[in-house]
């Protein structure tokens, strides 16, 4: 046979005009693909502190105590809402709420307030509300939230739920108590918690009910989403009065005419259905905002609706208009200087730098320590780390110290990432970049809070550029701005360098460097 005859046998594959396959796309529910929009313009604000009438007198005073003046936009729209909602509990079942919005934008009031508002008119004790987070430091933040807008205003108790400084059995004797006429009756209206304290009491406390609860509120709820890594939430569902199919017939109404209302707030809300099923709303309404960048547009359907396209909801993630964000690229080996260079040079005040781990953390602690003391030319540098290695009562100083302007750097896991409002945060630094959106999200988001300015700094090795284009990328952001910092901007430093790695007994560690091999490198990538 002719070697230039092709074969009957064989099937020549470039004759057949392969098409490329239609990219699918996927199709959310309906309040996923078209939520209510909520703005995140923090500085024209429309809505007055006594613009909402629905508010009691006393809460809008204790607001105006606070030196608060307009609502923000969330607030202006959730919490009119969910009163009115809970207007008609006795009537049908209400629809459940989801709200992402960035991180500062107020929705911690979004949901103290009405709670607030509904159950000020109760005049016996009953465990009405729960709200869960799930780190103890915001659970504690939220709880001193609600004990300002209660106290010496409303008959009503809070009380948080943690391990720390109390036993269970005494938190029992604040919960619930033992009459031989009624039985057990509740001693509070409100409890914030995190998981693990309220399944102890689930299963520990007896009379400990939650059959009577109108509110359940899941704050950071994107953190509640793994099926395998919260079974508590099938034992909080369990313990409520209605469990059934989210299914409203009058068969069920007649049997169970009041369900729990559900508030899932987060700024980084899941959109897999598997994961929202598995948190049973009912009917849900989504509140959510999203910020018009430059050359960028909302898709639209290509067939002529002009309607959004049914694959993402506009708000999956939202940071705030004021953040600025960069992007720093340097080898690992510079990492230690150029931070130390970026904050002496920017003049860099009030910085959260964080960090993957908590040996990392104390490392960097001390090297920074350490540079700011051989470096006679500037003032000194106050450092600080925090970890899962610092108590609490050393964790919460600190953090005090930081609001007050007497800490300039604290350098932290991800222990600070999520929810905790520190005030006045002026520039967040990531060490390493985050494997996945949602933490990049959390982690820039402790700057730009209420309204405030505030920039967020990534630092990306060559290795890790395409990783974090790809974070970007599921993000919804475009490039950032590269923050340019030459190495001969560094050599400055080099030799108060290698002085404070011999200081912090860098080489207890690893073998100790000569001075040709600390030298910096001249890296093309980083010079681009």
């Amino acid at each position: 046979m002719d070697s230039k005859t092709p074969s009957s046998e064989f099937t020549l594959i470039d004759t057949h005009g392969f098409k490329k396959n239609k990219k699918v796309k996927r199709v959310l529910p309906d309040w996923l693909a078209k939520p209510t929009v909520v703005s995140v313009d923090l500085k024209h604000l429309e809505v007055p502190i006594d613009g909402i009438p629905e508010l009691d007198p006393a809460l809008v005073q204790k607001l105006k105590n606070k030196g608060c003046t307009h609502f923000f936009p969330v607030q202006n729209q959730l919490v009119p809402w969910i009163i009115k909602t809970q207007k008609h509990w006795d009537f049908r079942w209400l629809r459940d709420v989801c709200i992402s919005a960035p991180t500062g934008s107020g929705k911690t009031l979004s949901y103290v307030l009405p709670i607030i508002q509904t159950l000020k008119t109760f005049s016996r004790h009953q465990l009405r509300a729960l709200v869960v987070l799930p780190t103890k430091d915001l659970a504690v933040q939220v709880f001193k939230v609600f004990l300002y807008y209660i106290k010496n205003a409303f008959d009503l108790r809070v009380l948080l739920l943690e391990s720390q400084n109390t036993t269970l059995e005494k938190e029992k004797e604040r919960i619930v108590q033992y009459d031989s006429s009624l039985g057990w009756t509740d001693l509070v209206d409100i409890i914030v918690t995190t998981p693990g304290r309220l399944v102890d009491h689930l299963y520990y406390t007896e009379g400990f009910s939650l059959k009577n609860l109108r509110f359940l509120v899941l704050d950071e709820a994107d953190s509640f989403t793994n099926i395998l890594q919260n079974e508590w939430l099938h034992k909080v569902n369990d313990s409520l009065a209605y469990n059934g199919p989210t299914i409203c017939t009058l068969n069920t109404l007649n049997h169970s005419p009041q369900r729990t209302q559900r508030l899932l707030f987060s700024a980084t809300l899941t959109q897999d259905p598997e994961k929202l099923k598995f948190l049973k709303l009912f009917e849900p309404k989504l509140f959510t905002s999203i910020i018009k960048r430059k050359n960028t547009q909302l898709p639209t359907d290509t067939t002529g609706t002009d309607e959004p396209l049914r694959g993402d909801f506009v708000g999956k993630y939202t940071t705030p208009k004021e953040l600025k964000e960069y992007m720093v690229l340097c080898p690992e080996e510079n990492k230690p200087l150029t931070l130390y260079y970026l904050i002496r040079s920017k003049g860099l005040k009030r910085v959260i730098c964080f960090v993957k781990s908590k040996i990392e953390v104390h490392r960097l602690t001390r090297l920074l320590c350490k540079l700011s003391e051989f470096d006679t030319n500037d003032s000194p540098l106050r450092v600080n780390e925090i970890s899962s290695d610092v108590s609490q009562k050393t964790h919460s100083g600190y953090i005090k110290q930081f609001s007050d302007g007497k800490i300039d750097v604290l350098i932290c896991t991800d222990s600070l990432a999520r929810g905790i409002d520190i005030e006045r945060i002026s520039c967040v630094i990531l060490y390493n970049v985050p494997k996945y959106p949602k933490n990049y999200i959390h982690r820039i988001g402790r700057t730009a809070r209420a309204g405030h300015k505030g920039k967020a700094i990534t630092f990306v090795t060559p290795e890790h550029k395409e990783l974090f284009q790809n974070v970007l990328n599921s993000a919804g952001k475009t490039s950032l701005k590269n923050m340019k910092v030459d190495v001969s901007d560094l050599e400055q430093y080099e030799q108060m360098y290698i002085d404070a790695l011999k200081a912090v007994r860098i080489e207890s560690t690893q073998k100790p460097k000569t001075v040709s091999q600390t030298r910096l490198r001249k890296n093309k990538q980083l010079k681009k």
